[in-house]
């Protein structure tokens, strides 16, 4: 996988050397033994690691505002206490007040650096010039998306007409070079930066050295971290993910799979345990269900979960009747103790069991309902490729997407799940269910 700016690779050394240089300060400030020191080297690694999760450092998406502001501060928070355990022997009130000022410390100053590093980015960096060969639904499509990501820094220099397209829109201010014999004339005259190939063209040929060029579906996937889908890109997806079966990969996968399933199951265990007690407390019903769920192949097996709506439409009683009194806010199907369970994804635990069946991964497409991948089927082109890989209790569509049900928003989910198919390895995966379990405990895995 490729990155489009190198920008962030500043971000993240200022931020290893901020946690560094704050972390000793405060440590020797306080006069912690030698002894003691792990926590300086476990604060910087754990600190990029957590900043890293908490999407400090996606580009694509940069901007300073009041919810990344939030992140930076839960990160920063975060990055301190797995070290306590290091000082647990040491003074007490001298920890504490150690850990509040090396926080306050590192916050303030990767905030006032973010802020710096914003009005750089969008006022004083240089604006790359992107020129698009083509005129097709291809160069439509990438020249929305670098205009619509501001940060990337990146303008629409021009497109140069490959073959003639009658229904081809472009705004009055960016060109459409036609009759090109001289593709370096265009781009020395336009100060280009790199060239998107939208259209095969031998013009490519002509591209001086120095400049940098793309596909568009390899352009796409930089920009959005999306797999761009038609015709050509399924088929050379399926050569590839035929070409590239490894006995080794699936020999790894399936071990993270079943280690990462029990580690879930028995860490989360007091949590799952309760919450399923409290549920059949509720109306006397079981906590857990099945439901028919697609998985690899097509083929159907039964998922489950634990139950956070009613049983048989049960609707609770009132305080004053004796019942439940929570609010509900949204469905009022929802069990009011369960929503935090919904929103946490403690409910879809029991779903490790299928992990250890083989019938699902850790990391994969989400496994869906039977009833709506009959109409998915019909309504979206090429949704059944994401049936060539088990589905997974997680996914990089899910962290980046979160759950949908229009047809527009699984057609997006499904150029997640292809592009997580066309890079799949075990680092990565590993990287997804860490990014899923932090969102997961702040609320946000939706």
């Amino acid at each position: 996988m490729k990155v489009l700016s190198k920008s962030i690779l500043i971000m993240i050394i200022f931020d290893m050397l901020t946690l560094l240089v704050s972390t000793v300060f405060w440590y020797d400030y306080f006069n912690f033994p030698i002894f003691y020191g792990l926590p300086i080297l476990f604060i910087v690694l754990t600190g990029l690691i957590v900043l890293f999760l908490k999407a400090n450092y996606k580009i694509r998406e940069f901007n300073n505002t009041f919810k990344n502001t939030y992140l930076l501060l839960e990160g920063v928070v975060f990055t301190n206490i797995p070290s306590l355990g290091f000082l647990f022997f040491a003074d007490g009130i001298k920890v504490l007040e150690f850990f509040v000022a090396n926080i306050l410390t590192v916050f303030v100053v990767l905030k006032l650096y973010r802020i710096l590093f914003h009005y750089w980015l969008f006022n004083i960096k240089k604006v790359k010039n992107i020129l698009i060969l083509g005129t097709d639904k291809r160069a439509r499509v990438i020249a929305d998306e670098i205009q619509g990501k501001k940060a990337l820094r990146m303008q629409i220099a021009g497109f140069v007409e490959v073959n003639e397209s009658e229904d081809f829109l472009t705004d009055n201010k960016t060109p459409v070079f036609k009759n090109v014999e001289d593709l370096a004339q265009i781009v020395e005259e336009n100060d280009i930066d790199t060239v998107v190939i939208a259209q095969p063209t031998e013009l490519i040929t002509t591209v001086p050295k120095g400049v940098d060029f793309y596909k568009m579906p390899d352009f796409y996937e930089m920009a959005t971290g999306k797999f761009y889908i038609d015709e050509k890109t399924i088929t050379e997806l399926y050569y590839q993910f035929a070409k590239n079966q490894s006995c080794v990969y699936d020999f790894c996968k399936r071990a993270y799979d079943i280690i990462a399933a029990l580690i879930i199951l028995i860490v989360t265990l007091p949590i799952t345990g309760v919450t399923a007690i409290r549920i059949w407390l509720t109306d006397k019903e079981s906590p857990i269900y099945t439901q028919t769920r697609i998985g690899i192949r097509g083929k159907e097996f039964k998922c489950y979960k634990l139950r956070t709506m009613y049983a048989n439409n049960y609707v609770p009683k009132n305080l004053k009747d004796g019942g439940y009194a929570e609010n509900q806010e949204q469905d009022d199907r929802v069990i009011p103790f369960c929503k935090f369970v919904r929103k946490a994804r403690f409910d879809e635990i029991p779903q490790m069991i299928n992990i250890l069946k083989g019938e699902m991964s850790i990391v994969g497409p989400r496994a869906e309902w039977d009833e709506v991948v009959k109409i998915y089927k019909e309504q979206i082109p090429y949704y059944n490729c994401r049936m060539w890989v088990k589905t997974g209790w997680t996914g990089w569509a899910q962290i980046n997407q979160g759950h949908c049900i229009s047809s527009d928003d699984i057609a997006e989910k499904l150029q997640y799940d292809l592009y997580y198919l066309k890079n799949r390895n075990v680092m990565w995966e590993i990287f997804i269910l860490v990014k899923a379990v932090f969102m997961a405990l702040g609320g946000r895995h939706d």
